[in-house]
């Protein structure tokens, strides 16, 4: 289900970027509530951390090139693709992690997800044509030609995905899942009263 999903994003984003970010995050929200309900809890954190951070930095995301949709003069492009790169990253990756220590478990999903934004910063930018309107004032890092914006921006990229990781390494147990939370709220309800 997941594969015919990036196809149907991949040839939307290929004619129209807007659209394609906008139909991704919603074919990626949908699907999660029909084939990850046990992971669906993960959406709070990762809309709360992405949008709090794009309202911190909204003259940041004021405008992108290719992105012109907008909400109270933030581009509608991080509003939508930083909650959704947080779950995808769940849903594929941090799921597979496997380990007892919280600690390492978040290591582990740290170091993936430092990767995986540098491999979609690299391909957004050099071969998708994203770039941030501010972002011709900064250089970037020399040789991937990525992260045009200022170092606490930079900084900030790694630092909410460290966070999600570590709030997925650390809540993501059985008692936290919807399934779980849903089962304790029938057996409360079902039980006859004294």
């Amino acid at each position: 289900m997941w594969g015919p999903a990036a196809l149907i994003f991949a040839v939307i984003f290929y004619f129209n970027r807007e659209s394609g970010v906008l139909i991704g995050t919603s074919l990626i929200f949908i699907l999660s509530f029909i084939t990850e309900r046990d992971k669906i809890w993960a959406w709070i954190p990762a809309l709360t951390i992405s949008w709090l951070w794009v309202y911190a930095a909204k003259d940041i995301y004021s405008s992108y090139n290719v992105f012109k949709y907008s909400v109270y003069g933030v581009s509608i492009f991080p509003i939508a693709a930083w909650p959704t790169l947080l779950m995808v990253m769940y849903f594929l990756f941090l799921t597979r992690i496997n380990g007892r220590n919280r600690w390492r478990k978040w290591l582990k999903f740290s170091i993936t997800y430092s990767i995986c934004i540098i491999l979609f910063e690299y391909l957004g930018y050099n071969f998708a044509g994203v770039h941030l309107a501010s972002g011709t004032v900064y250089a970037g890092w020399p040789i991937l030609n990525i992260f045009h914006c200022p170092w606490w921006v930079q900084a900030a990229y790694f630092l909410n995905g460290i966070i999600f990781c570590g709030v997925i390494a650390f809540f993501s147990d059985r008692k936290l899942t919807w399934n779980y939370i849903s089962e304790q709220v029938r057996q409360k309800f079902s039980t006859p009263a004294d």
